[in-house]
């Protein structure tokens, strides 16, 4: 086995020639329930990919530079971190804020179950972030069977997302929706 510490890629590993290269995002969210009531995570994910491989399609005719960034594209599978962040990203493209339960809450169609985002050169018009809505409720926290959530006061996002969820007793990645259902921007397809 060869290391491959030489190894040459085709993206910059320094950010900021990276972020020249891709300076915009496209994010797409699914909707708790749009798919279906019983749609897992992995339905969720699956549409998302279909429709991000049809944007990047079309960016590819066009030629501008394109880049999916997926929920499953954990650089750290470990501690569950991925190569980018996709809810500062959905949070930057005006999706929503980030929700007391980590996830980003849109106030069209409330907690976004599954994100994905194509980043791009392809020159586009920058959305405005939402403040965040949730105030002091707690309702996701205190529906959660795990106790994986914890109340801490903040405005746009924690400063460490372990100070608000125990990424290791969540059940998200399972099929729990036991902070979702109880959100009180939950909009019912």
């Amino acid at each position: 086995m060869h290391l491959l510490k030489e190894m040459e890629t085709g993206l910059p590993t320094d950010l900021k020639k990276f972020i020249k290269m891709f300076p915009y995002a496209i994010v797409l969210g699914a909707q708790y329930g749009k798919l279906g009531k019983k749609a897992s995570g992995d339905v969720n994910s699956l549409f998302l990919e279909d429709a991000a491989f049809s944007i990047m399609s079309y960016l590819e005719n066009k030629g501008y530079r394109h880049l999916i960034i997926h929920t499953e594209d954990e650089f750290d599978p470990i501690n569950r971190l991925g190569f980018m962040s996709l809810k500062i990203l959905a949070k930057t493209a005006g999706l929503g804020w980030q929700g007391r339960s980590l996830l980003i809450i849109s106030p069209e169609y409330g907690p976004l179950h599954r994100l994905i985002a194509i980043l791009t050169d392809l020159p586009l018009q920058i959305n405005q972030v939402i403040n965040n809505e949730c105030g002091n409720c707690r309702k996701c926290i205190e529906a959660c069977p795990q106790n994986a959530l914890t109340f801490v006061a903040f405005n746009d996002h924690p400063s460490y997302r372990e100070d608000v969820l125990d990424i290791k007793t969540c059940l998200g990645d399972h099929g729990c929706l036991s902070c979702i259902l109880p959100c009180p921007w939950l909009k019912k397809p």
